[in-house]
């Protein structure tokens, strides 16, 4: 009986010295990982304060490279979203006529392009005089697409307001729409009062913004379809047709700004505003959009936005492996949790705990029969 209290006793003293030797081994891992955490929380904020010390750095020189007319400019690659060149980009601007990009968003979101619009007084009286029409008159009946088209290609204001009020029954209650989208897509320094950037001094944007609003049209075939083509003839389905020019001067090739690599989007111009554009261009695998607003107004055939386009296109077309390469700090795998909470480690200190205890009952076992045999 004593031998036998002597066994269980030697037992239970082995397993409270393995269990606290594990636990004490776990404590230890567990202040190893919150010290390797730390550290490594100290190096990636260390990376992340370089890195945009660096940016600042980058568009600081930038600015001074490059010769732009505008006020405000960006230039975005567009596979990757990353901003390739700034200046003065959350700049409050004016955006004239490129907020049609994104009432075009919304009619592509909202309607089906077969849909039939039934044109009233309050879609054409809306338009002060001096802005761009498609002469649309009340009773004429057209598609949405067919509104699509001239609002893009010769930026009829009338066209804009059509699709407003089709879609939100007022042009108050679409422009509560235009801004809730805006939200979504990421701007954060806009305001937008009506579809088609008649002025407005609370109608405001910048560079930065309106080039999130101008990435998300480039996704919709039903927009980039139409922003390339250089003429439209609208034709109404009770009335007559009539036949529209581009403003985009970058993709006619009958012009002497023409770019050969440019693929479309939307000018703009008001007097507050001065001369605006967001103009996408693509050469083999490398795409780019870019926005400039306030440029001078043109003057002798100087068409001063387009020469900007121009420029930051060059510029990304010649940085684009820079621009599109993406860098990743350095991370080092550390184990979550403690020893315990990892089943491997968990079933291994098991196993090693039982074949401890398996040689200890054995040393055990053969100390009795040493003793039997001595007494015998």
């Amino acid at each position: 009986m004593k031998h036998k209290s002597k066994i269980l006793l030697n037992i239970l003293t082995i397993t409270i010295i393995i269990f606290s030797t594990t636990t004490y081994a776990a404590k230890l891992n567990d202040l190893r990982i919150a010290e390797n955490t730390a550290q490594n929380n100290k190096i990636e904020n260390n990376q992340i304060e370089n890195k945009t010390n660096s940016n600042e750095t980058t568009n600081e020189t930038e600015s001074s490279e490059l010769n732009l007319y505008g006020e405000s400019c960006i230039l975005v690659e567009h596979s990757t979203g990353r901003t390739a060149y700034e200046k003065n980009s959350q700049q409050q601007m004016f955006p004239a006529s490129t907020t049609k990009i994104l009432t075009a968003i919304l009619a592509v979101e909202n309607c089906q392009l077969d849909e039939v619009v039934t044109i009233t007084s309050d879609m054409t009286s809306k338009v002060p005089a001096s802005y761009t029409t498609a002469y649309l008159k009340p009773g004429e009946k057209v598609t949405v697409e067919q509104l699509l088209n001239v609002l893009l290609i010769p930026s009829a204001n009338d066209a804009g307001f059509a699709l407003a009020i089709h879609i939100s029954g007022s042009v108050e209650e679409f422009a509560n729409l235009m801004n809730e989208r805006a939200k979504q897509l990421g701007c954060t320094h806009s305001n937008f009062t009506n579809p088609s950037g008649i002025h407005n001094e609370n109608h405001y944007s910048t560079a930065h913004d309106m080039s999130l609003i101008g990435i998300c049209a480039m996704s919709y075939p039903q927009l980039t379809d139409i922003v390339c083509k250089t003429s439209y003839t609208l034709k109404p389905m009770n009335s007559n047709s009539r036949t529209f020019e581009t403003t985009n001067s970058l993709i006619n090739p009958n012009d002497n700004t023409y770019y050969e690599f440019a693929t479309g989007f939307k000018t703009g111009f008001t007097d507050p505003a001065g001369s605006c554009i967001i103009a996408t261009a693509k050469k083999e695998d490398m795409e780019f959009l870019a926005v400039v607003l306030n440029a001078p107004e043109p003057s002798k055939g100087t068409v001063y936005r387009d020469i900007d386009c121009k420029t930051l296109f060059e510029y990304g077309f010649e940085n684009y492996e820079e621009i599109t390469k993406v860098e990743e700090p350095p991370t080092t795998t550390i184990p979550s949790g403690n020893f315990f909470s990892n089943e491997k480690n968990m079933n291994l200190s098991f196993k090693i705990s039982l074949i401890i205890i398996g040689l200890l009952l054995l040393i055990t076992v053969l100390k009795m029969k040493n003793k039997k045999r001595k007494k015998r």
